[in-house]
């Protein structure tokens, strides 16, 4: 599945803050608008490796009572409004790969951490790693080939995200993302009919 125009469908724009990369509260933020409006740092700036579990992040409050303010902080910045109890922005921490990926991530809905990875959020993640300038800029492991194929590690395994576009004198321009999705059989049934009714037929 190959998704078009994702970018800027909240806020209007790539970067919606006009920056690749900003301070938030003495974090590093890429504040970016593709396919979902997305807060992300580098987890080392939390003190975090980056390859903690969902469950090991959810029972981390530290974290998110660190994390919620900055949140709060870049959806103001990104023009959202009061989003103190509203799940967009979503947040994502970033770190170096570790099985052969482009980028590993850790995907927050912003209050707990999801299992594995968000269709959308993952689009996000991959253009973020793309673009020069961001907070994923040197911890990503980017691929030669256009379309490129970003494996982004997660707490369950990995998705492969498809991002057509190319680096520009401001960033990056987006065409497309894509990803590949299974389908699988989930019940299959039988009917009995009566044999007179049959004969009829």
């Amino acid at each position: 599945m190959n998704f078009l125009d994702v970018v800027g469908t909240t806020c209007g724009a790539f970067l919606p803050t006009g920056h690749a990369r900003e301070v938030i509260d003495g974090i590093e933020v890429t504040c970016m608008d593709v396919a979902m409006p997305m807060a992300i740092a580098r987890a080392a700036d939390f003190g975090l490796t980056g390859a903690e579990t969902a469950e090991d992040l959810d029972a981390n409050r530290d974290f998110y009572a660190r994390m919620e303010p900055i949140r709060q902080e870049a959806d103001r910045r990104m023009g959202l409004g009061d989003v103190s109890k509203s799940v967009t922005p979503k947040f994502a921490l970033l770190s170096a790969p570790r099985a052969g990926g482009a980028i590993s991530a850790r995907y927050f809905m912003p209050w707990n951490c999801h299992p594995s990875m968000a269709v959308t959020g993952s689009q996000c993640i991959a253009a973020c790693t793309l673009t020069p300038g961001t907070v994923a800029d040197g911890l990503g492991v980017l691929p030669p080939e256009r379309p490129a194929r970003m494996r982004i590690e997660h707490p369950m395994g990995v998705i492969e995200v498809t991002v057509d576009g190319e680096a520009t004198e401001t960033g990056f321009a987006l065409r497309s993302a894509g990803l590949i999705r299974t389908a699988r059989l989930i019940a299959r049934g039988e009917v009995m009919v009566p044999a007179h009714l049959m004969q009829d037929a």
